[in-house]
């Protein structure tokens, strides 16, 4: 059976997009581009970083706090070019990132307070996701979804100011090799999700040129629809 190929109308019921990702720069990246596309046409996102990136550098002379103190500010620079809703940094150290209770216990209470309809993600059973951190984010996002539509679970967290039981309808995955079944084309905001990366300078410190792995990818997402560039996703069937 040949599946059918979406674009941007694949999205058009999310209202409250949440995305958990690994690290600061991850969103940007992997699927700035359609953020930038559905903020225009008044979706609220809210970004989810689950580590703070404190070891997101080559240079020797910095200390780790410093750096995610650096990268906590470019992660807000980053979400105010793009016009996301709010920001949320889950802690965890960079490498270190485990899909463990408390981080689904921390994703799920996200998930209640911001009354997202719709989840993005890292693929975690993609053979190809190499790093680990990736794979225990996508992983632990999934775990979250059905404890957080359930009262008796961590219901603390239903006492907070404007929670409720989770409400996630349907998710997308990211950074996948496996079939993905969506293609956006993102060449009409290029400009803006550029921008956006270029906000996390202590991982791009020579700008664009440090950029062309991601237009590569952009690119290879794009040839196989005639885009010049897109970001591809998966939809995941839920229930």
């Amino acid at each position: 059976m040949t599946t059918e190929l979406k674009g941007i109308e694949a999205f058009a019921d999310a209202q409250r997009l949440i995305v958990v990702a690994a690290h600061p720069d991850d969103l940007e990246t992997m699927c700035g581009g359609t953020i930038a596309l559905l903020v225009q046409r008044g979706v609220k996102v809210f970004s989810v970083n689950c580590t703070l990136g404190d070891i997101g550098t080559q240079e020797t002379n910095v200390m780790r706090l410093a750096l995610a103190t650096t990268r906590l500010a470019e992660t807000d620079e980053a979400a105010r070019i793009l016009g996301i809703e709010e920001t949320h940094n889950l802690g965890r150290h960079d490498g270190e990132l485990l899909p463990d209770l408390e981080l689904r216990a921390q994703i799920a209470r996200l998930y209640r307070l911001t009354q997202a309809d719709t989840l993005w993600t890292f693929d975690p059973f993609w053979p190809g996701q190499i790093h680990p951190d990736h794979r225990a984010a996508g992983q632990a996002a999934l775990d979250a979804y059905m404890p957080s539509k359930m009262p008796l679970y961590r219901p603390e967290q239903l006492n907070e100011p404007g929670a409720g039981l989770g409400c996630l309808q349907r998710i997308f995955l990211f950074s996948t090799d496996r079939s993905p079944d969506i293609f956006v084309d993102v060449m009409d905001v290029y400009e803006t999700k550029l921008a956006a990366c270029l906000a996390h300078r202590s991982q791009f410190p020579q700008g664009l040129e440090n950029l062309e792995w991601m237009k590569d990818l952009d690119r290879g997402h794009g040839q196989p629809v005639g885009l010049t560039y897109a970001e591809a996703f998966k939809q995941m069937d839920v229930w």
